[in-house]
């Protein structure tokens, strides 16, 4: 039973620092959304980015916005207008703001708190 501990451990560390190499700039924490009051945190171990608090529509708390995050920064993004998850790529701009793309077309812009 320990060993499993330890397993599971070592495997959240790992995927963790696959995260790390792939940028000098810190992704996890809470980041603004640049148009709305709504607060992101974004979870490396889980691999998610979830509402943490959304002033104007309070239902969204702890929906979670984009999943299946990747080292190369790609994960998928929920669509409110179909119901479903699309494709997207994470970007920064400097390490202050995170531009979200679905085919190249800004879908959602987050900064740093």
């Amino acid at each position: 039973m320990q060993s499993i501990k330890y397993l599971i451990t070592a495997l959240v560390i790992s995927s963790s620092s696959c995260f790390a190499q792939d940028t000098r700039c810190e992704i996890s924490g809470t980041w603004k959304h640049a148009d709305k009051n709504a607060w992101l945190e974004v979870d490396l171990i889980t691999k998610t980015v979830n509402v943490k608090s959304h002033l104007d529509n309070p239902k969204a708390n702890g929906l979670t916005v984009i999943k299946n995050l990747k080292p190369k920064w790609s994960g998928e993004m929920y669509n409110g207008s179909t119901g479903g998850y699309v494709s997207v790529k994470l970007a920064f701009n400097g390490c202050e703001q995170l531009k979200v793309t679905d085919n190249g077309v800004n879908v959602l812009t987050l900064n740093r708190v």
